[in-house]
């Protein structure tokens, strides 16, 4: 029980020190607070020695004879000493230092005196209670009561001398009654030590209403230090000035930052009217906008008024001006209170930020968001333009072999020629975007005929027949242009672009360079297109592709060295769907990756039924190159196969070569090291075969069909064939690399022979199979010497 006492005893403290002072302030605060309550005490001094005196005054007066006259003396003595000492500390405290320093001596010696003159009034009460009738005895209770009282509620402020004094008074009367009357007064004394207790807990919540004056005085002061602090910096360091006005509008308060924006002293600003104020330092025109800001002082409500037009010596600022209402006690205004802020950086910055938001930062065209929100208001409802707009839109043909072959910076330097070129042939009230990328639009404000679209269409394509010189490169550029019209291509922004869209993917598919108007058979096109892709999705989760193969010989002892895999869609519905019609869409749409992953693993288990060493020749699409990593597919489905990687060949496409050059010859390069030989197939039907021979590491050379058609069907004035003449070229160059050699779309046995005469190593063709299954490929294999000489007969 001991130590649970001892344990709440902090506990009790804290709460009793509430009644004392503030428990949690700091030292300093503390010492303040102390200061206060000695200056409370101190400033009452005066008239407790008046009281002290009087007192006395009256005791040897009427007491003389009914005491000791030797105590009587020595008492009146002690108290008039003590009544000196009070004007002494009311001065000292009221006049120096000593008070202000909140030192608890100080507060201790207060105490003491107000104790020490407590105990002497509770002398006299027990001397006079003996030597008065009842009557004054009655008298004598209650001066002394409300002496008690009295003092416990004038020293509250300072709780250790308030204390004292009830202590004192109370206790020290009712102990003076037992020690000299024994229990006469018992009761008297009884109901002192009750009103010692009440008079205690009275001051103490006494004590602690005044300690929380101080604790809200404090903060105030506190506050209000902070507030001016802030005020006074920003009056002398901020951008921002502080104004203030009265009811006729002129000026009555003048900080010196406001001095310095308007560029005049304080005479002669005080007193000025706000408003005519700023129409002298207004450029013109700026009237009707001062005459709303005097309206808003008309409404008596808080405003702000946004970008008011300044005209300095060297150039035009803009201001914000923020007001308050000042209001008396009856809500009347008596005046407006503001701030007032140079906006003219903000408002520079927003019409940067605003001219970087709507033009392409390249060219310096409008951008896609210019276009939205041009194409947006042609389109709003009652607008005067919104049935009558012409959208082109435009894409610059082949434009990523340029940036995948020169960079991207040399790419960029062709975006802003085009775009010069563009702009000298666009008319003033037509919108000329760059939408991104190679993607350029015009928008004109009224519907103009398909022939001036055609007209002008033929002028842009006239700009770009110029050839683009970079370094030591010369490039002809070519472009594809749709053309849409609102509102009967498109009766909202977004079904407008959409028509164009079409129109331009028309005029690409359509073989390039060209200019198509939309065409609603152009959406059927369209659904047709997605509904393939939607069938294709399907048709490859049930598995409704299969991996033909056709075989690949050798000229010099007509042996079957492998097999060239062809993928085929079995559509439930449609047959038999052509790669011509699908691989570019699922190309488009990124389809052929899983699509090439499953053709690959295919090709790679049916191989293994096949005797060593006949190779599988598997084509890659260029975006199976560009999305995934090639690398990883091939080893991880050789090794799931067990195929060796001799036996694999990969035909790549130049289009494929066009993507990201270096990382496409790393990836080459790692292919061959594991063992993969790497052919270029339909060589010389795409753009600068000879640097891709140079840079690229291949094993094979697959020499398009179309040069072997041509070789055997035509010839010229001499008698020989000029396809004859370029194979012959082929061949050479391929021998110089020391590149082996396969030709494609060998139909007849005169022209297997013509190639062989012309030094080709291997072939492929109906002459020694058509696409086969897996099964019917075995069975080749098995048959191939016999079906060669069946084939020779």
């Amino acid at each position: 029980m001991i130590g649970k006492h001892i344990f709440k005893l902090p506990v009790f403290l804290y709460w009793l020190r509430q009644y004392w002072g503030d428990p949690d302030a700091p030292s300093d605060i503390a010492r303040h607070y102390r200061a206060r309550q000695i200056d409370s005490i101190a400033r009452q001094l005066p008239l407790a020695s008046i009281a002290t005196c009087f007192v006395v005054f009256l005791c040897v007066a009427f007491a003389r004879n009914n005491i000791n006259h030797d105590f009587l003396m020595t008492w009146a003595g002690t108290l008039i000493i003590i009544a000196c000492g009070d004007l002494i500390a009311w001065y000292l405290l009221l006049h120096s230092n000593i008070g202000n320093s909140g030192a608890k001596r100080v507060v201790l010696i207060l105490a003491l005196m107000l104790g020490l003159a407590a105990l002497l009034y509770a002398q006299m009460i027990v001397a006079l209670i003996g030597a008065l009738d009842f009557s004054g005895q009655l008298v004598l209770v209650a001066i002394g009561a409300g002496f008690i009282s009295t003092g416990a509620w004038q020293f509250a402020s300072l709780p250790a001398a308030s204390l004292l004094w009830i202590l004192g008074l109370t206790l020290g009367t009712s102990i003076g009654f037992y020690i000299n009357y024994g229990t006469e007064y018992l009761f008297l004394s009884s109901l002192l030590v009750v009103y010692w207790a009440y008079l205690s807990c009275a001051a103490m919540v006494t004590s602690k209403r005044f300690v929380l004056g101080l604790v809200a005085e404090t903060a105030i002061e506190q506050q209000r230090q902070v507030v001016g602090l802030l005020l006074k910096d920003f009056e002398e360091n901020a951008s921002d000035w502080l104004w203030e006005i009265d009811t006729l509008g002129c000026l009555r308060h003048v900080s010196s930052r406001m001095e310095s924006v308007f560029g005049k002293d304080i005479t002669h600003l005080s007193g000025r009217h706000f408003v005519s104020l700023l129409r002298e330092i207004s450029p013109s025109g700026s009237e009707t906008q001062l005459t709303q800001l005097g309206t808003k002082f008309e409404s008596n409500e808080p405003f702000t008024f946004q970008n008011i037009a300044i005209q300095n010596s060297s150039s035009t600022r803009w201001w914000s001006l923020t007001a308050q209402p000042l209001n008396n006690n009856n809500g009347e205004v008596i005046g407006w209170r503001g701030v007032g802020t140079d906006v003219t950086e903000a408002l520079l910055r927003e019409q940067e930020m605003t001219h970087l938001a709507n033009v392409d930062s390249l060219t310096g065209l409008a951008n896609r968001h210019a276009f939205g929100h041009t194409l947006s208001n042609c389109f709003i409802e009652g607008a005067e333009l919104s049935c009558n707009i012409t959208l082109l839109t435009l894409d610059i043909d082949n434009f990523k072999a340029v940036n995948d072959t020169l960079g991207h910076l040399a790419g960029d330097e062709l975006l802003k020629e085009v775009a010069s070129r563009f702009q000298k042939l666009t008319p003033d009230d037509v919108l000329l975007v760059r939408l991104g990328g190679d993607e350029f639009a015009w928008v004109f404000p009224h519907c103009i005929s398909p022939l001036q679209a055609t007209l002008f269409g033929e002028k842009i394509h006239e700009s770009l027949a110029i050839p683009w010189l970079h370094q030591e490169h010369s490039f002809n550029l070519g472009a594809s242009i749709g053309v849409a019209n609102a509102p009967m291509d498109g009766a909202s922004p977004v079904s407008l672009q959409r028509a164009s869209d079409m129109a331009l993917y028309s005029a690409k598919a359509s073989g390039k360079n060209r200019l198509c108007f939309y065409d609603p058979k152009l959406d059927e096109y369209a659904m047709l297109r997605l509904a393939l892709l939607n069938d294709f999705r399907k048709s490859f989760a049930n598995h409704d592709f299969v991996v033909l193969y056709q075989p690949q010989i050798r000229f010099s002892d007509n042996a079957l060295i492998g097999f060239e895999a062809l993928v085929r869609w079995h559509h439930p519905e449609r047959g038999i769907v052509s790669p011509i019609e699908f691989i570019h869409l699922i190309e488009e749409n990124g389809m052929i990756i899983p699509l090439g992953k499953w053709v690959l693993n295919q090709a790679c288990k049916d191989a293994m039924t096949w005797s060593a060493p006949l190779q599988i020749a598997v084509n890659v699409s260029p975006v199976q190159i560009e999305r995934s990593n090639m690398l990883l597919t091939v080893a991880s489905t050789l090794e799931n196969t067990e195929l060796p990687a001799s036996r694999l060949e990969l035909e790549l496409t130049e289009s494929s070569l066009m993507c990201d050059g270096d990382n496409t010859i790393n990836l080459l390069n790692e292919l061959r090291q594991q063992g993969v030989k790497i052919a270029l197939d339909d060589f010389g039907t795409g753009y600068s075969s000879l640097s891709y021979l140079q840079r690229f590491p291949f094993d094979k050379l697959k020499v398009d069909r179309s040069f072997v058609i041509a070789a055997s069907n035509h010839t010229n004035s001499d008698g020989k064939s000029d396809a004859k003449s370029i194979l012959s070229a082929i061949l050479q160059l391929a021998q110089v690399l020391n590149l082996e050699t396969i030709a494609e779309g060998v139909e007849t046995q005169e022209v297997g022979t013509l190639l062989h005469e012309l030094g080709f190593e291997n072939a492929q063709g109906y002459f020694y199979g058509r696409p086969m299954t897996a099964d019917q490929a075995k069975q080749l294999i098995i048959d191939w010497p016999h079906n060669i000489e069946q084939n020779n007969s």
